[in-house]
Order: structure tokens, then sequence, then C-alpha cells
């Protein structure tokens, strides 16, 4: 590694660390909810995506079968 990626490195170490030494209880919590909750909102709209794509793709495939069955 070069000596400026070695200290971004040491910089990494100590960041998580030194953070939550200088944060009370209730500020961990929150910081911890507020990192769940927005991990949560990530896979509630990815779920929504794929659930508008599959309905689309649906409404396709039951056109082509009437389209077929004619």
């Amino acid at each position: 590694m070069s000596p400026k990626n070695q200290a971004a490195v040491e910089l990494g170490r100590k960041g998580g660390k030194a953070t939550a030494a200088k944060r009370t209880k209730q500020e961990r919590s929150e910081a911890a909810r507020k990192a769940v909750e927005a991990r949560w909102a990530k896979l509630k709209s990815v779920v929504d995506d794929i659930t508008v794509r599959s309905k689309a793709l649906e409404k396709t495939v039951n056109k082509r079968q009437k389209k077929e069955s004619r």
C-alpha cells in the first residue's frame, strides 16, 4: 500500500470506535435506528419495483394469451 492509503486505513480503523466513544448511548441508539430504517427503506423500494415489474409482465402475458386463443 502507498503511504496515503495506509493513513486512510488507519483512520478508518479508528473512525467507528472514536465516534462511538464520543456519543451517548441515546445518540448511538438513534444512529443505529436511522441506519436500520435506511436499509429497510432501500429493501422496500426494491420489493416495490419487483412488484410493479411483475404486474406489468403478468399483464403482457395475459394479453398475448388472449391473442393466441383467438
